[in-house]
């Protein structure tokens, strides 16, 4: 029995793909669990594994950009086994490849002259992103990808030139200034695939919730001193703890006290998750991703302080995996590490709450009937007010400023 292979979806905003590689030709048997192609999206480049034992049949060349759910070609029981007839998923419609001339074949990354006018270009959604978020010119570069399509290596590449191909104002480039009489000058550039869905994903939320953001002050005098000791006799080879960690850590902690914020409403339905996994924002070129920190509550602040590390490295350097991005039920955004203090932050729905958290500043406060200098911190709670009431994401506030003011106390009680 022949077994269908289809692009799979690896995220929920995922609609497309590029086919960058078939890892095992035509006709030759593959292993269940052995790399059979590989593919880029907006966000990530990814190994598919072969779901099965087979021979391969492919049925989409490489280099074609397919939609998620696409047919792309089977695993045969035998080499000689005639492909399906009838096919349970549309197949998706031919793209027709890009000509590329024979008698100068493309240099991998090479930069050249522009495409004829009218000729089309392909590019993997993932290489597009990167090129847009640091002016990158497509129109100039050679695709090292089957029938030239743009790959992310080539844009690396041309960001690593001498004189890396810009955002130009010429005819053809990504990049057009217009302008028109009366009117200041303008300049316009297609958005990226990754800022389409996080576009999407704002403005769904916004509609599709009852957003309400609660504000607070936390006095976080004892916690600064108590980092600094705690840093001053950490091993040298130890992940460095930071507020982000110890703000993980604590609200980890109230969400197993108060499941309420580690729900979501699904039709006429309460659904209460029964991990927490904290989502930590990230902000990377073009825009924002959020891995998450699954079981937290059950981590040590090492051990989420690790995990933070790696999942941050592997945003930013382009590694993150799908597995990485998904399974959140809370998520924290530190807009105080690029210098806001207040902030309304949007759901990451389906989850209903996500909290904010400002930079530390020195302020005047009153204790003990003196005005005395403190390290304060901003905290915002945003929460769905369907299913979230006021007094409720009230006291969470109150909870985890009891942590983060009295760290003694949030060492004992959270480990």
């Amino acid at each position: 029995m022949s077994h269908a292979i289809i692009i799979p979806k690896l995220g929920l905003t995922m609609e497309e793909a590029t086919l960058v590689r078939w890892h095992i030709p035509v006709g030759q048997k593959v292993t269940k669990g052995a790399t059979l192609y590989s593919i880029e999206t907006d966000k990530i480049s990814f190994d598919v594994e072969a779901e099965a034992d087979g021979y391969v049949d492919q049925i989409v060349p490489e280099g074609e950009v397919v939609p998620v759910g696409a047919l792309v070609g089977y695993l045969l029981d035998n080499p000689n086994e005639a492909r399906p007839g009838a096919l349970s998923v549309p197949a998706p419609a031919p793209v027709p490849a890009p000509a590329v001339s024979e008698a100068a074949p493309p240099q991998p990354g090479a930069v050249g002259g522009k495409m004829g006018e009218g000729a089309r270009r392909y590019i993997s959604p993932l290489a597009r992103r990167i090129a847009s978020s640091n002016g990158i010119d497509t129109s100039v570069l050679t695709g090292s990808g089957p029938n030239g399509v743009i790959l992310k290596r080539d844009v690396e590449r041309a960001m690593a030139a001498p004189n890396a191909a810009g955002g130009s104002l010429s005819d053809g480039a990504s990049f057009v200034a217009l302008a028109t009489a009366g009117a200041p000058p303008v300049s316009r550039r297609p958005m990226t695939a990754m800022r389409r869905a996080i576009s999407q994903r704002m403005q769904q939320s916004l509609t599709s919730t009852a957003q309400m953001t609660g504000f607070g002050k936390v006095d976080m005098t004892e916690m600064v001193q108590w980092r600094s000791e705690l840093l001053d006799v950490m091993p040298a080879d130890a992940p460095r703890i930071t507020y982000t960690d110890i703000v993980t850590k604590a609200c980890a902690g109230v969400l197993s006290e108060m499941p309420e914020l580690n729900s979501y409403i699904d039709g006429d339905e309460i659904v209460t998750w029964n991990d927490i996994n904290v989502g930590i924002a990230v902000a990377v070129d073009g825009g924002l991703l959020v891995p998450v920190i699954r079981n937290a509550d059950r981590l040590s602040l090492l051990e989420v302080a690790a995990q933070r590390v790696a999942l941050i490295d592997r945003a930013r350097s382009g590694q993150i995996t799908p597995a990485d991005l998904e399974g959140g039920t809370f998520t924290i955004s530190n807009f105080g590490s690029y210098g806001g203090d207040f902030e309304t932050p949007i759901l990451n729905t389906p989850q209903s709450a996500l909290l904010g958290i400002g930079g530390i500043t020195d302020e005047p406060a009153v204790r003990d009937k003196a005005i005395v200098i403190r390290a304060m911190m901003m905290l915002s709670l945003t929460y769905d007010h369907r299913l979230i009431d006021g007094a409720v994401a009230g006291r969470f506030r109150a909870r985890l400023r009891a942590l983060l003011e009295h760290p003694s106390v949030m060492l004992a009680l959270l480990g």
